[in-house]
């Protein structure tokens, strides 16, 4: 009956060995997978925030510099027709020549 007990108590011993390794082979998996997906986190935190400092200087800039649009009134074949000058997002005068 003793060495029953006994082999019963040597076999529960490395069960639970295996099992105490396997747990640390895991803890050490989903640190490392814990510390990738930290990493990953602070970079798409720091590209927010560069994306959102662009975007507010973009929108500082753009009611910055507001031009006031203004409109006539022309007539084209007889009909009378609005016509924006100074519009706030004018082309270019390059992208706005024809090609010859």
């Amino acid at each position: 009956m003793t060495d029953q007990k006994l082999m019963e108590t040597s076999i529960a011993l490395e069960i639970t060995r295996f099992q105490r390794d396997s747990l640390k082979d895991q803890i050490d998996q989903l640190s490392a997978q814990l510390q990738s997906t930290t990493q990953r986190a602070e970079r798409a935190e720091a590209r927010l925030h560069d994306t959102t400092v662009m975007l507010s200087n973009l929108s500082m800039q753009a009611t910055a510099m507001v031009k006031m649009s203004s409109i006539s009134e022309v007539f084209i074949e007889g009909r009378a027709v609005l016509r924006l000058l100074n519009p706030v997002f004018a082309r270019s005068k390059e992208l706005t020549k024809r090609p010859q």
